[in-house]
């Protein structure tokens, strides 16, 4: 993504316009949010070669809830960008140091950055050498830069702050997981009926099956994480 994409995204998610995307958040502190987003919600449209999933971005927010500040995570690569007016002020550096690559080095060893000149101009450059070099990050050879996980302290991190959905939007979810199992079964007949019933027909019905149960699951799963 570019700096003007993820200019983009901040403000959209500061005007609360989630019109084009999906996204969900679970708070790692109350300046860092950890999200999952679909920048573009799944289509019927969408090709057969589109598998591609959400996602991983850290939102940054100061003391009046604004994101400010966003770091997309593309596991061999780190993309920061803060917004123009907020920048110089430590929100990308403290997040960073606190709260963002502790929990990074949850699933990695390492993480590796990439960092330039000829990519970014010369001031992003020196801006993101800055906090890169005093986040303990290493150079290495044409732009690259190191951090190893036994240079970071992740005991006692918080992993994230739990939120409790709603009755209503558990049984939306229900209808979801139901609607979902009885579109799959429309193709299992479609399949049955023009090939017969094969061995594939067979396993996709066993297949609706396996995610209908869902609906009962979920809410089972609801009740659980209440008692």
């Amino acid at each position: 993504m570019t700096n003007e994409s993820l200019q983009s995204l901040l403000e959209k998610l500061n005007r609360n316009d989630a019109s084009s995307s999906l996204i969900y958040l679970r708070s790692l502190s109350s300046n860092v949010d950890f999200a999952k987003i679909w920048l573009d919600k799944p289509k019927l449209t969408d090709s057969v070669t589109n598998s591609d999933g959400p996602d991983n971005f850290y939102l940054i927010k100061n003391s009046e809830n604004i994101f400010v500040a966003i770091v997309f995570d593309m596991k061999r690569d780190l993309h920061w960008f803060v917004l123009q007016n907020y920048r110089g002020m430590g929100y990308l550096t403290e997040a960073m140091k606190d709260i963002i690559i502790p929990h990074l080095f949850l699933s990695r060893d390492e993480q590796r950055i990439t960092i330039r000149e000829n990519e970014i101009g010369r001031d992003n450059f020196t801006a993101s050498e800055k906090v890169a070099v005093g986040l303990g990050f290493t150079a290495s050879e044409n732009g690259e830069y190191f951090l190893s996980n036994d240079q970071c302290t992740i005991d006692g991190l918080n992993l994230g702050q739990d939120t409790q959905l709603s009755s209503d939007r558990i049984d939306e979810l229900k209808k979801h997981i139901n609607y979902l199992g009885r579109s799959l079964w429309t193709i299992q007949t479609e399949i049955e009926m023009n090939f017969g019933n094969t061995d594939y027909s067979e396993e996709l019905k066993e297949l609706v099956g396996q995610i209908r149960t869902h609906t009962w699951k979920l809410e089972d799963f609801y009740w659980d994480s209440k008692s």
